[in-house]
């Protein structure tokens, strides 16, 4: 084999051992959309007509925009919060919604990779539930 022929082997070689090793997939970021509806004595839901204990699990990736729209369904004063240390009150960095009796949006980012619990700050026995920030390699759950 010539000089050529042993330089494209050597080349082919070293682009196969980065396809089995794996490069790492670029940051995988997107614009997600959630929407909450909650009532102090039935919980969240996806839907108006799904309202449980706990909520609904909601899950993104690490590095997406997150907008959750969240609807009272009783017209009771809520607030909610992804408490990130789970020491039961809202902290710097944080997302908390403002107070709502109807309909209002939290808007952030999710950067902190981690399962972490969700609630009304005004009725959170009731009004809870798992927000889950997965790492940008870690493929999204089933539907």
């Amino acid at each position: 084999m010539g000089k050529l022929g042993t330089w494209l082997l050597a080349a082919a070689l070293v682009a196969g051992a980065f396809l089995i090793v794996g490069v790492p997939a670029p940051a995988r970021a997107a614009n997600v959309s959630l929407t909450l509806y909650g009532a102090a004595f039935s919980g969240w839901g996806n839907t108006s007509a799904s309202l449980t204990t706990p909520g609904p699990t909601l899950v993104v990736h690490q590095g997406d925009a997150v907008t959750i729209t969240l609807t009272s369904q009783d017209g009771f004063t809520h607030q909610l919060l992804i408490d990130y240390n789970n020491n039961g009150a809202s902290d710097a960095g944080e997302p908390l919604s403002a107070a709502f009796t109807s309909t209002t949006t939290l808007t952030f980012m999710a950067d902190t990779v981690g399962t972490f619990p969700y609630y009304c700050i005004y009725h959170p026995t009731v009004m809870k539930g798992t927000f889950v920030v997965l790492a940008n390699s870690t493929p999204a759950p089933p539907p």
